[in-house]
């Protein structure tokens, strides 16, 4: 009787210690591989256990690559944070925006838009005051604070002229942060020559962060009309 190869299969998946009471099978095995040689069962498992061990490798030195870029990105939105809470007016707040965004994160347009319900005088550096109802449902901005998270990405012309004015032309990409904490008081606009600086599938975690720490700063330093 021809014995059939899914017979063979099912026997050795019942039988699953088969080729270790035959070990004498298994130096006679042949496997065929990729390049069509056929190779030897102990050879192929090493081959297999070989690119198994690179594939972790290549895994584990992503992942310390990723912590490494995490630590210092930590490190520099730290350093950001404390230097937002030293600021005296909107004088420094400006400084510390232009000077520790552009060189630690590598950002070099920079814009605060803050609601014209707060006193927001028009002749500091990066910040530009809005019209509250632009923020508002039905305004141009209440797309980047409706959702208070940060909006990444590309824009239309029209968009980045809103957001950047005069510098609009050399925005390619950018992220908006919201900045609410229990008022509306504006977003602060990120913009890059690079197209592929800001993209939508970016983690946005430091960039909340960054949006946050401004929030609660902000109240300090603008004087409420009501």
């Amino acid at each position: 009787m021809k014995i059939k190869a899914d017979q063979v299969l099912a026997y050795l998946q019942d039988h699953v210690n088969f080729f270790y009471d035959h070990p004498e099978l298994v130096r006679e095995l042949k496997i065929p591989t990729d390049s069509g040689v056929a190779v030897s069962l102990v050879e192929f498992q090493l081959r297999k256990l070989r690119e198994h061990i690179q594939l972790l490798e290549r895994e584990n030195d992503h992942m310390i690559e990723t912590a490494r870029i995490n630590s210092v990105l930590f490190e520099k939105t730290r350093a950001l944070v404390l230097s937002l809470l030293n600021a005296s007016d909107l004088d420094d707040l400006s400084v510390v925006l232009d000077e520790k965004l552009a060189n630690g994160f590598d950002i070099p347009i920079v814009r605060l838009l803050l609601s014209d319900q707060f006193n927001v005088p028009d002749s500091v550096a990066l910040i530009r005051p809005i019209k509250a109802q632009e923020f508002k449902e039905g305004g141009n901005l209440a797309h980047a604070i409706s959702d208070k998270e940060p909006w990444v990405g590309r824009l239309t012309a029209d968009r980045r002229k809103q957001l950047f004015g005069k510098e609009s032309k050399a925005v390619e990409s950018c992220a908006t942060l919201a900045l609410i904490r229990g008022h509306t008081y504006g977003l602060l606009a990120l913009g890059h020559p690079d197209a592929t600086h800001f993209q939508s599938s970016q983690d946005t975690l430091f960039l909340e962060h960054i949006g946050e720490a401004l929030a609660m700063i902000l109240p300090r330093l603008l004087n409420q009309d009501g």
